[in-house]
């Protein structure tokens, strides 16, 4: 599953810039509060200024903000949050950590339509 992310508000300004993203879910992560949080693989990496440090970021952590919700294919318009990967060693733990990620964001997010029934439908690679 795919999702775009279409808008984020609380963001560092840089964020903002590089708005819509798309992010690939290769999996599921249970995390101390929730049974739900995504890694997530970005599809063209984000930058993010940090101690005046342009820093590349290729995976995020993202989750539904709202209980009763979650990320689940064909979802459209769902508030998540969204934190960056800042310790590489959170891409192979099997629980997220808090403390290899550093929250950022709240977005709005569709999954990614894509392939033959997308195009039918005139959505091809758009959220």
């Amino acid at each position: 599953m795919k999702l775009t992310v279409t808008s984020v508000d609380h963001e560092p300004s840089e964020l903002t810039e590089q708005v819509p993203f798309k992010v690939k879910l290769p999996r599921r992560l249970p995390g101390p509060d929730r049974p739900e949080y995504w890694l997530g693989e970005m599809l063209k990496p984000l930058f993010w200024i940090n101690d005046n440090q342009r820093v590349q970021i290729d995976h995020v952590v993202l989750w539904a903000r709202w209980q009763d919700t979650q990320i689940a294919p064909f979802v459209r318009y769902l508030p998540i949050g969204i934190a960056y990967v800042t310790d590489p060693t959170q891409l192979t733990d099997d629980a997220v950590s808090f403390e290899k990620c550093k929250y950022v964001a709240i977005g709005v997010a569709h999954e990614t339509l894509a392939g033959r029934i997308g195009r039918l439908f005139g959505l091809g690679d758009r959220p």
